[in-house]
């Protein structure tokens, strides 16, 4: 595998994992902030967290990391 593409498997393969990591993270809290009264806008802002953080390793997987994982293998 050539340079580039390693490193761009190495790089978005990292941002993929830290983007689920992060909807994770962000989807527990909000759940945890829904029993809450008056949590409605801390569980807006954490659901919408756990989206970007969804959107970000779909994004980097459909884009980046398939495409070269498909090629070589």
């Amino acid at each position: 595998m050539p340079t580039l593409d390693l490193t761009l498997l190495i790089a978005f393969g990292t941002l993929f994992l830290a983007g689920l990591a992060a909807a994770v993270v962000c989807f527990r809290k909000s759940l945890r902030v829904s029993n809450e009264r008056d949590g409605d806008l801390k569980m807006f802002f954490w659901a919408l967290g756990g989206m970007v953080g969804l959107i970000l390793a779909g994004m980097s997987a459909a884009y980046i990391l398939l495409p070269i994982i498909i090629h070589y293998y």
